[in-house]
């Protein structure tokens, strides 16, 4: 019974993703080889399936170490450690992402799913925690590594930023932690 689900779930992410929610329950369960009838019995409405597929996506691929991070004293390497790890993230899941920013754009996310505000939220928290007791403009930071990361998403590049060598990724990292520190 699991493995039907599983099935779906793992379907319905691949539908999605191509075609957003105007992806049919009928294409979902072609890609997951189960009858339409099987989707709305575990899921009983389209919109519930998303839900519930983006929900499970966020955990396993977004679930955010922020709030780790931003434990390390020095705010040079919170910042790089934030920047390579929201870069590599967002960049090996870039046509989820895409999708759920068009989504999201088109208000068709509930606020329990809307990526933007999942992602803004707990980058923000991270700064908080990190900045606790000092003068910094953590939304404004948030709002400038927000930027950063969808700079990279939606902005064309040679190379997907998670294929880059190590060093290269750390330069780029490096680089924008610079320009960050400058507005602190």
């Amino acid at each position: 019974m699991r493995d039907k689900t599983e099935q779906i779930l793992k379907a319905a992410v691949t539908v999605f993703i191509k075609k957003g929610l105007q992806a049919t329950t009928q294409e979902i369960a072609n890609e997951a080889d189960v009858a339409e009838v099987t989707l709305y019995r575990k899921f009983s409405t389209k919109q519930n399936l998303f839900v519930t597929v983006i929900k499970n996506v966020l955990e396993k691929q977004f679930g955010s170490r922020v709030l780790k991070l931003a434990q390390e004293r020095d705010t040079e390497t919170f910042l790089i450690a934030i920047i390579e790890n929201r870069l590599e993230v967002l960049s090996k899941n870039i046509d989820l992402v895409k999708m759920l920013i068009a989504e999201s754009l088109r208000g068709n996310l509930p606020d329990d799913v809307n990526f933007p505000a999942i992602i803004f939220t707990s980058l923000k928290k991270g700064l908080d925690l990190h900045f606790e007791n000092q003068d910094v403009d953590t939304d404004f930071c948030t709002r400038q590594l927000g930027g950063i990361f969808l700079s990279y998403v939606i902005l064309p590049s040679d190379v997907v930023y998670y294929m880059l060598s190590t060093e290269e990724k750390r330069v780029i990292a490096k680089k924008h932690a610079h320009a960050m520190m400058a507005i602190i």
